[in-house]
């Protein structure tokens, strides 16, 4: 039986679509596919140690590490669909750009690494020192918006998706201060060599889900409105390149 694998950073309300996916895509290929959604990334990686997955959905910050280290090949990747942060403030606050930020700087903050770290970089005109920027860590990015909100921080590292999906009344109390531009970078799905057999009917069946009306309202779940695109090594091997780059 195969298996997939999705890393616990999608929104909550897109838990129950990625099981509607995974049966899409055991009716489309006529495969049985095992799906593992674990609540954690510790869990990711304590299963990983135990048994490696036929496939794994993961952003492009860990993606370098099972491609380089364990292996696992390019599959297909979010179609036009760049993974983006935003940094917000509160509404009535008097930080209206990164350049204001002075003296003790309070940050919240999930425990979504990756978007961490592109926000993190993206502070960087603020000049803060490593004592004036003080880490307030949340459970997740709905957390992260209330602690700004409440003035527990004065900004927090949002994951752009996620603020869109926000209510209107949570935006009202929320101003962006900056939004990242990579767009070379997103989540990818991969497949270890022991799929390969498998691996370019589960390629045609993903990157064709946007052109049935099942499929389609799957991925427009999942906030993936074009569907999935095939990723090639060459593709692959640049995102990684760039993850490396803003590491530096």
């Amino acid at each position: 039986m195969l298996s997939l694998m999705v890393v616990p950073d999608y929104l909550p309300d897109q838990f129950s679509t990625w099981y509607l996916l995974n049966n899409y895509l055991q009716k489309k290929s006529d495969q049985s596919i095992s799906l593992i959604m674990p609540p954690s990334f510790d869990e990711v990686t304590a299963h990983q140690e135990k048994e490696k997955v036929s496939m794994l959905f993961v952003n492009p910050f860990a993606a370098g590490t099972y491609v380089r280290e364990q292996g696992y090949l390019p599959l297909v990747r979010p179609k036009n669909k760049s993974d983006e942060i935003v940094i917000v403030a509160a509404a009535d606050s008097d930080i209206n750009a990164i350049e204001d930020l002075k003296g003790t700087v309070e940050l919240a903050l999930s425990n979504n690494e990756d978007a961490n770290f592109i926000g993190l970089r993206l502070l960087e005109p603020a000049n803060l020192s490593d004592d004036e920027l003080v880490i307030k860590r949340k459970d997740n990015f709905l957390m992260v918006a209330s602690g700004v909100i409440r003035h527990h921080a004065k900004v927090g590292i949002i994951q752009s998706d996620v603020y869109d999906s926000f209510n209107s009344v949570t935006k009202d109390q929320l101003k962006v201060l900056l939004k990242s531009r990579i767009n070379e970078v997103s989540h990818v799905m991969l497949y270890h060599p022991d799929a390969v057999s498998n691996a370019e009917l589960l390629k045609d069946v993903l990157c064709k889900m946007a052109d049935d009306a099942d499929g389609a309202n799957i991925v427009k779940a999942l906030n993936f409105p074009e569907g999935f695109t095939a990723l090639s090594e060459e593709e692959m091997e640049f995102m990684i390149d760039v993850v490396d780059t803003m590491r530096k």
